[in-house]
């Protein structure tokens, strides 16, 4: 990506788990975070900015992806992730690397803080192979080392998930992220409605600060309204006919969070690079 610096992720903790804030890992963890020019702070990876309260069970299929290790579970949460099956578990590329040792899920919970919910160990995690050399193809696949009972998984909308791609139109986004941008994020999940950029339109945005993909990324947001650290991973999805949920992007960076003119960017569930990467690692279980 010559003449552009990296995206800025909206991870709390990446590669440096002892740091907190994608804002330092930009200093400390290189590899992680790029720096953004003086005039724009580096990106972050997101939590819910301008959102609401998540009642109790309304989105089983969105877990905290967590550092295994001493700790409460909100104080290790780092990342979300969708659950796609029992099985398996979609996050951000940049959440996590090739140690599955390191990670663990927390699903059944909407509350970090109130002793509910169930914790499983990761093992084995696939890595996007074109996001090594590019930070683009933000995508994960975490297999957990036994099924998640009881929950209904989140379906991926694949190639027909374009057809929701029309400017304006109103997305969910969830998480455990930041309410605010350099904040820490709240025990409850928080949800937002952000409506849907056009690719042309992210990309005159970001224009000499940051690439956007025209086929691998995906916008949406507002000013006030937005995903923050922490959020990284975690879905951008719209409801389906039939009661259930359609997954279109997993929340990916941003230049600060919901600042007008500098969108919410996605990894995008439509591009054929990322399905075909899913449908091949992914074995249905």
């Amino acid at each position: 990506m010559a003449g552009t610096p990296s995206a800025p992720w909206r991870s709390i903790m990446q590669a440096c788990p002892s740091l907190a804030l994608a804002t330092i890992l930009a200093t400390l963890c290189s590899t992680a975070v790029h720096a953004a020019p003086a005039s724009d702070p580096p990106p972050v990876h997101p939590t819910i900015v301008g959102g609401t309260d998540v009642p109790d069970g309304k989105y089983p299929f969105l877990v905290s992806l967590q550092h295994r290790g001493a700790g409460s579970p909100l104080k290790n949460h780092f990342c979300g992730g969708t659950l796609i099956s029992p099985s398996w578990v979609l996050t951000a590329a940049h959440c996590v690397d090739n140690q599955p040792g390191r990670y663990a899920v927390r699903t059944g919970q909407t509350r970090l803080n109130d002793g509910s919910g169930q914790s499983i160990n990761v093992a084995e995690v696939h890595i996007h192979p074109r996001y090594a050399s590019s930070d683009k193809a933000d995508a994960a696949l975490l297999r957990l080392a036994e099924p998640v009972q009881g929950i209904r998984p989140i379906r991926l909308a694949r190639s027909e998930g374009a057809g929701y791609e029309q400017g304006g139109r109103l997305l969910t986004v969830a998480g455990w992220g930041a309410p605010r941008e350099g904040g820490t994020g709240p025990a409850r999940m928080q949800e937002v409605q952000v409506p849907f950029i056009t690719t042309a339109e992210c990309r005159r945005q970001y224009a000499g600060r940051f690439t956007v993909h025209p086929q691998l990324e995906m916008c949406a947001s507002r000013a006030g309204k937005d995903s923050c650290q922490g959020d990284s991973g975690g879905p951008l999805f719209i409801a389906a006919a039939d009661g259930g949920w359609f997954q279109l992007g997993v929340v990916s960076w941003g230049a600060g969070c919901a600042r007008e003119g500098s969108p919410g960017v996605y990894a995008r569930l439509a591009a054929a690079e990322i399905d075909d990467f899913i449908h091949r690692v992914w074995d249905g279980r």
